[in-house]
């Protein structure tokens, strides 16, 4: 069942508000200078970032390491200021921003009728990525994890569906998901975040093991299709392309063991030229590859480890 979106407080509504309407020149400067306060004074996530940039790159110079690392947390201060712009403006003002590259990519998957896994990343502003799949007319299911502030986690549930995306809790399981693949909905689900231990598989990501969700893989293995989808700014601007790519389930075997792994080894690995494309738009700053870094054996044989 989905969730029931308690009501923001008129407080909170009213700063979104007001925030949303500051001119995008401004807040994209003032977003630059958060992220390049975060990249000074977080020693911790500068070092995850760098420690990720030297496993993922080992062969570009550490200059350039640098370089990426310090755009990636501008990238992050950018998209943090535009998020009251992308909770407030009106369907026709974001779709303004976007261009869409493949779209028949996945209305080729809907056709199937058997729902579709729509795989994400936390890649360039990936807010405004989890509302175009609804903006664009699909009707479209995804996972949430409450945040830990109640006005602000509510005016983000009310934002985030506010287009008719259905948003389920982590808690709640996932009975709804038979539902809304019979319903032939879209299901957006990110891959690119590390999965705590016994709720995720070890499979290659951006070429390095990580702990990854298996969510897809059962329904996939019985015939629903994958479709990646990424939000990629275009240069310094508010202005993206949101791109499609179909996904193709890998030959499976007899083993449900193994095809988790084929088919969840092949949904990463679709992420790798958009990334590598555009390495400053992904968030370097989290520790995706916490299964080898805890794990000595592991970290020794893994190029690039630190």
């Amino acid at each position: 069942m989905s969730n029931t979106n308690p009501k923001a407080p008129v407080w909170v509504r009213i700063i979104f508000s007001i925030l949303g309407k500051i001119p995008m020149p401004i807040m994209h400067g003032l977003g630059d200078a958060l992220g390049w306060l975060y990249y000074v004074l977080d020693k911790r996530h500068r070092g995850i970032a760098l420690r990720n940039l030297a496993r993922v790159f080992p062969e570009k110079p550490k200059k350039e390491r640098v370089t990426i690392a310090k755009r990636t947390f501008k990238q992050m201060g950018r998209t943090l200021l535009e998020i009251p712009y992308v909770f407030s403006a009106d369907r026709e003002s974001l779709l303004q921003h976007v261009n869409i590259e493949n779209k028949d990519v996945l209305t080729n998957a809907l056709a199937k009728q058997k729902g579709v896994f729509l795989l994400a990343s936390h890649f360039s502003n990936w807010e405004l990525m989890g509302l175009m799949p609804a903006m664009l007319g699909y009707q479209t299911s995804m996972i949430y994890r409450q945040l830990n502030q109640k006005p602000l986690d509510a005016y983000t549930l009310a934002s985030r569906s506010r287009f008719g995306t259905h948003l389920y809790s982590r808690n709640t399981g996932v009975r709804w998901l038979l539902k809304a693949l019979k319903n032939n909905h879209c299901i957006v689900s990110a891959l690119d975040q590390h999965m705590g231990a016994g709720n995720g598989i070890k499979v290659p990501f951006l070429g390095h093991i990580a702990s990854t969700s298996h969510l897809p893989a059962p329904f996939v293995a019985k015939g629903a299709p994958m479709v990646g989808m990424a939000l990629v700014r275009q240069g310094n601007t508010f202005d993206f392309t949101l791109k499609f790519w179909d996904v193709p389930c890998p030959e499976l075997t007899d083993d449900r063991a193994t095809n988790e792994i084929l088919i969840m080894t092949a949904a990463c690995k679709s992420f790798d030229a958009v990334i590598k494309e555009n390495p400053e738009q992904w968030l370097w700053m989290h520790r995706r590859w916490r299964a080898v870094e805890t794990d000595e054996a592991m970290a020794q044989v893994v190029h690039g480890a630190p």
